[in-house]
Formats: structure tokens, sequence, C-alpha cells
């Protein structure tokens, strides 16, 4: 009997052929779903990946993928630029969606997605932000609704990790325009989390964002050029008043380093890594809360990936077979199991914290979010054909492009 039509776990669609989809196909598989599709720009990527991770249908043409009846859930690990109308032609296909971060190009996309999620209320559309589901972000937030810190008065953020730029050259990852950048890659993941953490908007941003490296000899070189950025900063005031400051910082190689501090009236915590500490006001120093064996590599070899986002995401994938499996309709999902994840709304305001700081970097002015934008805005890339939209990259940040 069909495992999956056993445990009311929903068949998989990858959406996507680069290293992150040979990153979730087994964390899936181990999880007891069952991964039946996969598409890609390329058909020979679609048929190398489905041939490698033993699934069955392979294709380039994502409406065949989408109408397959072997298909309930499409998890989208392409390219930006691709996500928005994947996502708004799989839900209207009756299926399932996980999408991972940034969630679009634009907040004008972001909409589409989140009117599409509404229209069919009954179908799951979540951007789960690995971060959320690692145990030391769990306990700070359990911590700071507890009261631990008092009213949180600053936030510093520091991210260190090497070039996103794919080692073997030219990519979307080195194109803006498709939502290559570290701040799109890796400060969506950080505004959600920072919004999670602390059950907050953000209501104004001032950042400087900078693309410092923009040929890389023999890689990216001649006609091409780089123009996404690789270094940015920015502050962000929430509700609250609460100030945080952010930096992302793309020009340290083989390596992922992750600090986040809370500082409140009663007291501090600090994320390191994969471990939490605390240190109330008073204290003489910092004790360990969580302890978690940090990896012995910040950087997995075969895939490029932060080993930290790979643990989040095995961990975001057994929520999600929990949810369904404590559903009482079959390939719908339980939706309090799932409170934990990212919604399209969270993906929503993180793509308008995003764009508002490139505004104010543009600019040299802060600038406050605004979640309305004119219909107007189009996606190059869109098509109305059945051809796939975009593969992705090894560097991706998770559950990131592939």
């Amino acid at each position: 009997m069909d495992t999956c039509m056993m445990t009311k776990l929903p068949r998989i669609g990858i959406f996507g052929t680069g290293w992150t989809a040979r990153m979730l196909i087994p964390i899936f598989t181990e999880n007891k779903f069952q991964v039946n599709a996969i598409c890609g720009r390329k058909k020979e990527s679609a048929e190398r990946v489905g041939n490698d991770l033993d699934i069955v249908f392979k294709t380039n043409n994502f409406q065949e993928f989408l109408l397959t009846s072997e298909v309930d859930l499409v998890c989208i690990v392409s390219p930006p630029h691709t996500h928005a109308e994947m996502a708004v032609k799989a839900l209207s296909a009756g299926k399932n969606v996980i999408c991972s971060l940034p969630m679009a190009l634009n907040v004008g996309e972001a909409e589409k997605m989140v009117t599409a999620a509404r229209y069919y209320p009954s179908l799951l559309a979540m951007c789960p932000n690995p971060l959320r589901h690692l145990p030391a972000f769990a306990r700070m937030k359990e911590m700071i609704a507890e009261g631990f810190c008092g009213k949180l008065m600053v936030c510093e953020v520091t991210i260190r990790r090497g070039p996103l730029v794919h080692p073997k050259g030219f990519t979307w990852m080195c194109d803006q325009t498709m939502g290559g950048g570290i701040l799109s890659t890796i400060g969506s993941y950080v505004i959600d989390i920072l919004m999670f953490l602390t059950s907050e908007r953000i209501r104004e941003v001032n950042g400087q964002v900078r693309t410092l490296v923009k040929k890389l000899p023999g890689k990216v070189e001649g006609f091409r050029s780089i123009n996404s950025d690789d270094f940015a900063t920015f502050t962000l005031t929430s509700t609250s008043g609460m100030h945080s400051t952010v930096t992302l910082n793309g020009h340290m190689p083989n390596q992922y380093n992750q600090e986040m501090l809370m500082i409140g009236e009663r007291g501090r915590l600090i994320v390191r890594g994969t471990e939490l500490f605390a240190q109330a006001n008073g204290e003489s120093r910092e004790r360990l809360v969580v302890r978690c064996d940090s990896p012995k590599q910040a950087i997995d070899d075969a895939m490029g990936v932060p080993q930290l986002l790979i643990r989040g995401t095995e961990q975001a994938v057994v929520v999600l077979g929990n949810a369904f499996e404590a559903s009482s309709v079959r390939m719908q999902a339980d939706r309090r199991t799932v409170a934990s994840c990212a919604t399209f709304e969270d993906g929503l305001y993180v793509t308008a914290v995003v764009d508002a700081i490139n505004v104010s970097s543009d600019s040299g002015r802060r600038q406050a979010i605004d979640i309305g934008v004119p219909e107007s805005q189009r996606n190059p890339f869109w098509t109305s054909s059945g051809g796939a939209a975009g593969e992705g990259d090894r560097n991706s940040p998770m559950l990131g492009r592939t």
C-alpha cells in the first residue's frame, strides 16, 4: 500500500534541480514523504537529479508537472524570479505549496501570492524559515515571551559568510533582477526571525546595500558583471521602538558565522551559531541555556549550504509531517501544528522590508514600510508557456533555490 496514503502525508513535487533540491529530497524521504516528481528549467537537469534520487516523473514542463495526479504538495526551490508565478499556478491547480525565502522579487508579486493563498484557504501556503526551527531560537522566543529580557531595547545581528556567487561563474545569484544578493537571500531570513522572536512588525528602516565585487577573473568577466549585493548593513525600528542593527558580510570564504544579541531592560539573550546564552542584569557572566553540538564544518562541502540551516530544514520537515498526520482531513495540514512556520503573509511583510531597505539605500533616507504597491508591477521572467522558468545554485541559503 502507498506509504503516503497510509500516513496521510502529501506526495511531494520539487520545482528546481540545484543543490537545494538534492539536499531536500533525502530529508523528505527520511521522514516518510514520497517525492514523486521533479521539474527544472532543463530537461536534462531534471532527469539527472531524478535518476540520482530515484524520482519517477521528471520534466521541464511545469504545466505537466502541476497536472500530475501524483503530487499533492509543490516545494518551490527555484530562483526567486520564478516563485510567484509557480506558487500562484500551483495553488490554482489544487496543490499545497511550500516556497523558499525570499518569497518574491517585490511586494507586487508577493501580494499576488497572498491573494491566491487566501482564495484557496484549505491549501497550505508557507515559506518556512529554517532558523525558526533551531532549538536556540525557539527557546529564545519563549524566554522573551516569559519576560526574561523585560522590554526589548536593542538587537544586534551579524552574519559573515562566503561569496554567494557560484564558483563556476555567472548564475542568477549574480543578478539582482533575478533575486540574487545577500540582502534578499540571507537578509530575508534575518528579518523574518526578528519578527518571529519579538511578535512585532518593522515600521521603519535605514540601510546601505553595496556590490563590492563586480568581476571575478576567469569566472565573471568581459561583458558580464555582478550587480547583486554582497554587503548590507541596515537598522530596523519595530512597532514597540526596539532598534535592530543587522550586518551581512559576504566576504568570508568557507565560513558561516551567525550571532544575534537581544538586549532588554532586565537582561540579554545571545545566539551564537546554534547555541543560546543568557545573562540577567546583575549576573557576572552569561550562562548556557541551549547546547547544540556545533557542526565540525560551517559549510557542507557537497552542497555549499550552511550546516545550521540544513539542521533547521530537517526540523521544519518534521513539523510539516506532524501537521498532516495530525489533521482529520486527508491532504490538509493541521494549522496549529504549523503555527511556528512562516506564512505567505509573513513572506509578504519580509518582502516589503527588503524593498524598503533597497529604497533607503538608493535615496539615503529612512524609509517607512508600505505594503501598498501599484498593481502594474510586472516580472519580465513570467511566462505563459509550459516551460519551467529556472534552476538554481549551490550557494542558496535554504530552503534555498535550486
